[in-house]
């Protein structure tokens, strides 16, 4: 088991790299922590065959939304700005390094190849995010203690 992280700058954009090679993405857990990022782990499969977990820390155009509002914005003003949110200009940006545990060498050598740059649009969101919270890039122990409790969860009745 090996368990590393992959510096990207568009998660979209490097999911669809992935996809290029056959390798299937499914989200198992998703969560908005409360500082309005949002923290997912994914499956990444390749023909029906698990090769990866990763951790996916990041803002996104809702993070966005929300960061323009005053701090007492009404219910109804956080409603309004999350569903003013444009489906069709998306985007979700990591505020530390992708974390990912395999076994797939050949995913190492596929993620070790993918370069790409933050989305100009949420640029500045990042240095906003990053000013008031530092990165706390996920213990390895933290990230093969899920990955474990997934597979057993899944061997399991």
């Amino acid at each position: 088991m090996i368990t590393t992280f992959a510096v990207v700058g568009d998660i979209d954009r490097f999911l669809d790299y992935l996809r290029t090679f056959g390798i299937e993405i499914e989200e198992i857990s998703h969560v908005v922590l409360t500082d309005s990022s949002e923290f997912e782990i994914v499956i990444c499969r390749r023909e029906g065959v698990e090769i990866a977990y990763m951790a996916l820390h990041y803002i996104d155009t809702h993070y966005a939304a929300l960061s323009n509002l005053s701090p007492d914005a009404s219910d109804r003003e956080i409603l309004e700005a999350l569903y003013s949110v444009k489906k069709e200009k998306l985007w979700r940006i990591p505020v530390e390094p992708v974390i990912f545990v395999t076994n797939s060498y050949e995913l190492l050598k596929i993620v070790s190849r993918y370069r790409d740059e933050v989305p100009d649009e949420g640029k500045s969101y990042l240095e906003r995010y990053l000013a008031s919270h530092p990165p706390k890039i996920i213990e390895a122990s933290t990230m093969l203690s899920i990955a474990r409790r997934l597979k057993d969860a899944e061997v399991s009745p």
